[in-house]
C-alpha cells in the first residue's frame, strides 16, 4: 500500500492526463493502433527515445508526454529528412512530406526535455549515430522501402538497451504487391526467430487501401 501511494506521488499527473486522453482518442480513431504505442511506452518507462521518422513530431511528443509519466529527464532523439526531402524520395519511399526541423525542435522543447534532431538520410546517418547510453525505446517508422527499413533495424538494434522495445510501424496485411516493395513484413519474417515479436491487436485499414496497417512489438528473447 505504501509503495503505491509513493508510486502516484512520483507520477507526473499531467503527462498522465494527456496520454490518456490520447489513448482514448486513437482508440476511437482510425488510427487505432497508436493507442497500443502509448500504452506500451507507459508500460516501458522510457528515459531514452529515439525515433526514425519525425514527419510532424506529433507521435514524438506522444511518446514523450508518455514517458514523462514516471521520469523526470528524458531524452529524446530523432532522425528525418525533414525539409529537404524531394518528391522523388517520397515516392521511392512511400512517405509523406515532414515539417521543418526548427519547427518540430521547437514544438519538443517545449516538454522541458533533452532534444536532439538529426537531419539526413539514415542509410548514413544511423551508421554514424553514437549514444552515451542505450535506448530505451525505437520507433522505426522513416522510409518505408525495404531497404531502408532493413538498415533502420540494423544499427537500431545496436543501439537498444537490453530490455528495451523496438517498435514498427507499417507492418502490411492483405495486399501482397505492397509488401514486396514495402514495410517492415520481410524484416519481421527475417527476424522473429531470434527476438521476441508481438504483433499490434490492432489494424488498421484507410478507404482507398487494399490492405491494413498494424504496429510490430520486438524485444531480444532474453528480456520478453
Amino acid at each position: 500500500m505504501i509503495y503505491i501511494t509513493n508510486s502516484i506521488k512520483q507520477m507526473n499527473i499531467i503527462a498522465l492526463i494527456i496520454t490518456f486522453k490520447k489513448i482514448i482518442f486513437y482508440k476511437i480513431s482510425n488510427t487505432k493502433r497508436y493507442s497500443e504505442l502509448l500504452f506500451n511506452t507507459i508500460l516501458l518507462k522510457p528515459k531514452f527515445i529515439l525515433e526514425i521518422g519525425v514527419y510532424t513530431g506529433r507521435r514524438s511528443l506522444e511518446m514523450i508526454n508518455a514517458s514523462r509519466i514516471f521520469n523526470k529527464e528524458v531524452s529524446f532523439f530523432g532522425f528525418d529528412l525533414f525539409e529537404s526531402i524531394t518528391e522523388e524520395k517520397i515516392k521511392k519511399e512511400l512517405s509523406k512530406k515532414p515539417e521543418n526541423k526548427k519547427k518540430i525542435y521547437n514544438k519538443l522543447k517545449k516538454s522541458s526535455i533533452k532534444v536532439k534532431l538529426i537531419k539526413g538520410n539514415t542509410l548514413s546517418t544511423l551508421r554514424k549515430f553514437k549514444a552515451k547510453k542505450k535506448i530505451d525505446l525505437i520507433f522505426i517508422d522513416g522510409g518505408h522501402s525495404i531497404k531502408t527499413i532493413e538498415n533502420d533495424w540494423k544499427y537500431s538494434i545496436k543501439l537498444l538497451n537490453r530490455n528495451g522495445l523496438i517498435v514498427f510501424d507499417d507492418y502490411y496485411v492483405g495486399d501482397k504487391n505492397i509488401i514486396k516493395k514495402f514495410g517492415c513484413n520481410q524484416t519481421i519474417n527475417k527476424i522473429k526467430k531470434n527476438y521476441s515479436v508481438k504483433f499490434s491487436k490492432q489494424t488498421d485499414y484507410f478507404k482507398g487501401k487494399k490492405y491494413g496497417i498494424k504496429l510490430v512489438f520486438v524485444k531480444n528473447l532474453r528480456s520478453a
